[in-house]
C-alpha cells in the first residue's frame, strides 16, 4: 500500500495547489519523491526569472529544470532534500545554463524548503533571490555538512529510494525518445573511443541477452517507452550514469553516504578536496573520473552489488 503523505512541506503544497497527488512518489520506508521539476513548480504559477548573485536575470527553466525535490519521514524525524534527474541538454550552447551531462544526482545536504514555500507564495525579488542562494547551497556550494537522517536512511542496503529513482530517471529518458529512439549521450560517445571499454562491452552483451539491438552505441530502440523492459532499463542507465544495473545505481549511492564521515573530511594532498566533498553530492554519470579510483560499484559480480541484489531480490 503506498504511504499516506504526510511531511508538512508536501501537505502545503497539495493544499496551495502547487502539486497534485499524482506529483509525490512514495516508497514503504519513507521516502517521497516529487516528479514535477522545481523549475516547472515555479514557472506553473507565473515564476519564470530569478535574479543570480550579481543581481541578474536567469531563466528558471534553464537552472532549475534537472531538481527535483525528495523528503525521508524515518524514527520520527524528517528532512527535505533534492535530488537531479538531467537528459543529454545543450543550453550552455545557447548562453547562461547549468551542466549539460546526463546523470542522475542525491544530494546529502538538507534543503530549507521554506524557502520555496515563500517564493511561491511571494515571489518578490528578495524570495527568489534566497531560493536561488539556498538551492545553490545544496547542489553546488562547497565547505557544506550532510544531514545525519539522510545517511542514516542511504547508508542502508535496504534502501528503497535508489531503486524508485532509478525507476523514475529511466522513464524520464524514455519519454524523451521520438518513436522509441533516442540518441546516446556526447559523454557515452566519448567514452565508448576508449580501448576495452566496459560500458560497451556490457552494451553488446546486452542487445545478445534481449536477442534484439536496444543500443548500436550510436543510438537507443525502445519498442514500448511507456513499459521498458528490463534489458532497455539496464541500458538508458549504461549509457546516462555508467551503471550496468539498478543494483549498481543503488550501490554507487550506498557508497557515498557511506564515506560522510569525520575521518573523510582530511583533504588528499595535491587535490585540494577531501572523500568527504566528492561523497556529500553523489553524482552518477558518465565522465573522466569514473575510470579513476576505487569503484565497487560498477562490479556486477562484487560485494556491494551483491549486498543490493540480496536486499533487493525483486530486482
Amino acid at each position: 500500500m503506498k504511504q499516506t503523505i504526510v511531511f508538512p512541506i508536501f501537505e502545503e503544497l497539495l493544499a496551495g495547489g502547487f502539486l497534485s497527488p499524482q506529483d509525490l512518489q512514495s516508497t514503504k520506508d519513507g521516502f517521497t519523491a516529487v516528479t514535477k521539476s522545481i523549475a516547472d513548480i515555479l514557472i506553473n504559477h507565473g515564476i519564470t526569472t530569478f535574479p543570480n548573485d550579481n543581481n541578474e536575470e536567469r531563466e528558471c527553466s534553464k537552472f532549475y529544470d534537472d531538481w527535483y525535490l525528495y523528503s525521508i519521514c524515518m524514527n520520527g524525524s524528517a528532512v527535505t532534500g533534492l535530488f537531479k534527474m538531467r537528459e543529454q541538454e545543450f543550453d550552455c550552447c545557447f548562453g547562461d545554463a547549468d551542466g549539460d551531462s546526463p546523470g542522475v544526482t542525491v544530494s546529502f545536504i538538507a534543503f530549507d524548503d521554506s524557502k520555496l514555500l515563500n517564493c511561491l507564495l511571494t515571489p518578490s525579488f528578495a524570495n527568489r533571490k534566497a531560493l536561488n542562494r539556498e538551492i545553490n547551497r545544496v547542489v553546488s556550494a562547497r565547505g557544506q555538512a550532510h544531514h545525519p537522517l539522510m545517511k542514516a536512511y542511504f547508508v542502508r542496503p535496504e534502501a528503497e529510494a535508489p531503486y524508485l529513482i532509478a525507476e523514475l530517471y529511466t522513464s524520464f529518458i524514455a519519454s524523451l525518445s521520438e518513436n522509441g529512439k533516442l540518441s546516446v549521450p556526447e559523454a557515452y560517445h566519448q567514452a565508448s573511443r576508449r580501448r576495452n571499454n566496459r560500458l560497451s562491452a556490457f552494451l553488446d552483451k546486452n542487445n545478445q541477452d534481449a536477442k534484439r539491438i536496444i543500443c548500436d552505441h550510436q543510438f537507443l530502440y525502445l519498442e514500448h517507452p511507456q513499459r521498458l523492459s528490463e534489458h532497455e532499463k539496464r541500458a538508458i542507465l549504461a549509457t546516462h550514469s555508467a551503471n550496468t544495473s539498478f543494483h549498481s545505481f543503488a550501490a554507487e549511492i550506498r557508497f557515498h553516504a557511506l564515506f560522510l564521515t569525520p575521518l573523510a573530511k582530511i583533504p588528499i594532498p595535491f587535490l585540494w578536496r577531501s572523500p568527504y566533498d566528492s561523497a556529500i553530492r553523489a553524482d552518477l554519470s558518465i565522465d573522466d573520473s569514473e575510470f579513476q579510483g576505487p569503484t565497487p560499484y560498477y562490479r556486477e559480480n562484487g560485494a556491494m552489488v551483491h549486498k543490493q541484489k540480496q536486499a533487493h531480490p525483486e530486482y
